[in-house]
């Protein structure tokens, strides 16, 4: 079973606390005692070895080592906007992006969408982000923003491409061929997204493009984008 533990409280100095969750697994399934090696991390991009230190009944002390840093991700800040699906997809989904080094997600409210993403649904996705981090290894959280429009996810990014997933666009790496720092690919609900919502986003200033001839599920779509998307170049350095 996994040794790695979210630190949701920053640390001071070199002693840290595992509370809630975290701190009741250690205890009550890994049955930890003190002397306990075990590594977490805080979501920022950074983990640390630890050893276990004391345990209480919600919370676990910890000595932790020096901290090593996550390396950044190549290419451009990736963010996958997204009409979610529905059920266990959602968990999925966040799963998968989180793997695969998507920096932000952004739940989208459109006039199709077949899950509407209440500050409830929001939450669970935040908490899932925790899960595949710990499985994955990844050090820094996938950003779950709160729920908007097409509009209010390009305002997100005032700079860099946005790019909106449609069977009729060219293909996504000839739309973003060149480096950039930020990218924005967004994929509507089952039913597609309105001609309504297709107007709004060329007028937001998305390009379309397509992730291949067939008809995707949004899931599918939004690994497909993000996959695509890690083949992009980084940006040059300044200078």
């Amino acid at each position: 079973m996994s040794k790695r533990y979210f630190l949701a409280t920053p640390p001071v100095g070199s002693r840290a606390v595992l509370e809630g969750d975290e701190a009741r697994h250690v205890a009550r399934v890994m049955r930890a005692k003190p002397g306990e090696n075990l590594e977490v991390f805080d979501g920022t991009g950074r983990w640390w070895p630890a050893t276990v230190t004391g345990i209480g009944r919600n919370e676990i002390g910890l000595e932790l080592g020096d901290p090593v840093s996550e390396p950044d991700r190549d290419g451009p800040r990736l963010t996958v906007a997204v009409a979610l699906p529905k059920g266990d997809r959602q968990r999925w989904l966040v799963e998968k992006l989180t793997e695969l080094g998507v920096s932000r997600l952004v739940p989208l409210r459109t006039s199709r969408g077949v899950a509407e993403p209440t500050p409830a649904a929001v939450d669970r996705l935040r908490r899932g982000v925790v899960e595949a981090c710990k499985q994955c290894g990844r050090c820094r959280l996938l950003e779950i923003a709160a729920a908007g429009t097409l509009e209010s996810a390009a305002a997100g990014i005032p700079t860099g491409r946005r790019l909106l997933a449609d069977r009729g666009g060219g293909p996504l790496l000839a739309a973003a061929n060149s480096a950039c720092d930020s990218l924005l690919v967004a994929v509507g609900p089952e039913g597609g997204f309105t001609a309504e919502e297709m107007a709004a986003a060329e007028a937001a200033g998305f390009a379309r493009v397509s992730l291949g001839p067939h008809i995707l599920r949004i899931e599918t779509a939004a690994i497909a984008a993000a996959s695509i998307a890690g083949q992009l170049p980084s940006p040059a350095p300044a200078g």
